[in-house]
């Protein structure tokens, strides 16, 4: 019943109210716990950069002990590396002075209590008015600090890049952070620029975060720039916290007769240094920092190989253990009708061809007895048009794969050539035996089926002729240039009577290869 007709009792407001309460301490315990959640961030992110420092340090450290060894080679990176910890160390500070500045306009108090503040001491958490007006500005001013902070990350960015070698600006280039222009939009997905997709109506809390995740960027930032000067030094000095053996193979698939051939080497190591490898109990001498392997491929199966790589360096000769292994295999190729075992011409065949441990596009199909044309993803349509002279018309597919540059033949396939098959001409459904009178005159003609073939393929009959019997004599034959029945056909079907023959015979047929006579039908009126 509705409230009108039946009051709310005492009992049933409280109620009512009780639920109010209840809605709202619900609600506010969602953003108890959205805060809990930042909080829990921020104090990691806050542990991750202090653990990302003293690895940082290490690797100064580490810079450090290289250039006192040998200051002439390592100055040069030595010097730019200490301009990397200039500019970290002033874009760090800077933006925790904004952070601590933050804290102080938010909670109204001096930015010395600010930097001894923790962040769950924050009465005003969920603010974000202080934050927007701190960060963006007024409506429309863009005067805020966060355009500030904008500018320092991109020329931070610049600086760091500028301090190594052209040839690996790209790389770090893609990988390094602090990227301000990604094409941010908001919730409703309208474009946003960095400012306001980062601190537009963000909360304190979040706001603190997203400054020392900014933070962490920085160091990463910091640490690859850093550590790519420091791989520039020659690794021969073993300053490096480590060094090992690399083994690159062309290829890990070899075909039988051909030859397994890879690259040993120590990664950044003097090219002039003495190298020497022990392979599978052989010793195998290197140079410019290469040991060359080569294998025969004189057996099918898994190969496997295994030894030490041996380097002479200023503190004696340093070795490095290896192994690895490839697959022997025969010549080999698939090519697979994707419809039967068999050609058929005038119609498009489609098979799949591939190689194992070749890519589809190294692999070359050539054809005789027909036509192949690539459709993509190791698929093609072959194309046969007439049959090939001799006893068996065969069509032959011949693979062949581009191994660095050369063709190798991976083996030849054999398919038989044939025709269509004949397609069964019906009338009304019916090819042979008894059918009804109406049902044969409105059936309007002949058509030609093709029953169990997979291909998509529909032959037209061109022309037949018709025969009956009338008063006891054979009628003259009618003919249709066509596959419908004729003006005289038609009346001679209207005067049938039951148990009345028709033959239809002469039925032609277009078919790829051109007319083909097909078998008759012959019709008794039921």
């Amino acid at each position: 019943m509705g409230a009108t007709n039946c009051p709310e009792t005492p009992r049933q407001r409280m109620i009512s109210m009780m639920y109010l309460v209840l809605t709202a301490l619900l609600a506010l315990n969602v953003s108890v716990e959205i805060i809990n959640a930042f909080i829990i961030v921020n104090e990691s992110v806050e542990t991750t950069n202090t653990n990302f420092e003293k690895k940082i340090d290490g690797t100064y450290a580490n810079f450090e002990k290289a250039y006192i060894g040998n200051p002439g080679k390592v100055k040069e990176f030595y010097d730019k590396a200490q301009k990397a910890k200039t500019y970290s160390n002033e874009l760090v500070g800077y933006i925790k002075g904004l952070k601590y500045e933050l804290i102080s306009k938010t909670e109204e108090i001096s930015i010395k209590e600010a930097q001894n503040l923790n962040i769950k001491e924050i009465k005003r958490k969920d603010n974000y008015d202080t934050p927007t007006n701190y960060f963006i500005g007024k409506e429309g001013s863009k005067n805020g600090k966060a355009y500030e902070l904008r500018k320092k990350l991109d020329q931070y960015r610049k600086n760091m890049l500028d301090l190594i070698d052209e040839k690996y600006k790209p790389i770090l280039d893609k990988s390094l952070g602090l990227k301000t222009n990604e094409g941010y939009k908001d919730k409703d997905g309208a474009k946003q620029d960095w400012e306001d997709h980062n601190f537009y109506r963000t909360i304190t809390v979040a706001a603190i975060t997203i400054l020392n995740k900014t933070v962490a960027d920085v160091l990463n930032t910091e640490f690859d720039i850093v550590n790519q000067l420091y791989s520039s030094v020659s690794a021969d000095d073993f300053t490096f916290d480590q060094i090992g053996a690399k083994v690159v193979a062309t290829s890990n698939y070899v075909l039988l007769g051909d030859q397994y051939q890879a690259e040993i080497f120590v990664a950044a190591f003097d090219t002039k240094s003495k190298i020497s490898a022990e392979i599978n109990g052989a010793t195998v001498q290197g140079e410019k920092g290469m040991v060359l392997y080569k294998a025969g491929a004189s057996s099918e199966g898994l190969k496997k190989y295994k030894g030490q790589i041996n380097v002479s360096t200023p503190f004696g000769v340093k070795s490095y253990p290896f192994e690895n292994e490839y697959i022997v295999a025969k010549p080999s190729a698939t090519v697979s009708a994707d419809k039967m075992n068999v050609f058929y011409i005038g119609v498009d065949n489609p098979v799949t061809v591939s190689v194992p441990g070749v890519a589809n596009e190294k692999v070359k199909p050539r054809m005789t007895g027909g036509t192949i044309t690539p459709k993509g993803a190791g698929k093609y349509n072959v194309k046969v048009d007439k049959l090939v002279s001799g006893a068996v018309a065969k069509a032959y597919i011949e693979i062949f794969a581009d191994f660095d540059g050369k063709q190798k033949s991976m083996g030849k396939s054999e398919f038989r050539i044939k025709r269509v098959p004949d397609p069964v001409p019906t009338i009304g459904g019916v090819s042979e035996g008894f059918i009804e009178k109406n049902k044969l005159t409105s059936a309007g003609g002949i058509i030609a089926q093709l029953k169990d073939f997979d291909f998509e393929l529909q032959m037209f009959v061109t022309s037949f002729t018709m025969q009956t019997i009338v008063k006891g004599d054979l009628s003259p034959k009618l003919m249709s240039r066509d596959n419908k029945f004729t003006k005289e056909m038609l009346a001679l079907m209207g005067q049938a009577n039951r148990g009345q023959k028709f033959w239809f015979e002469n039925i032609t047929v277009k078919a790829p290869e051109g007319s083909r006579r097909v078998s008759g039908i012959n019709l008794t009126i039921r």
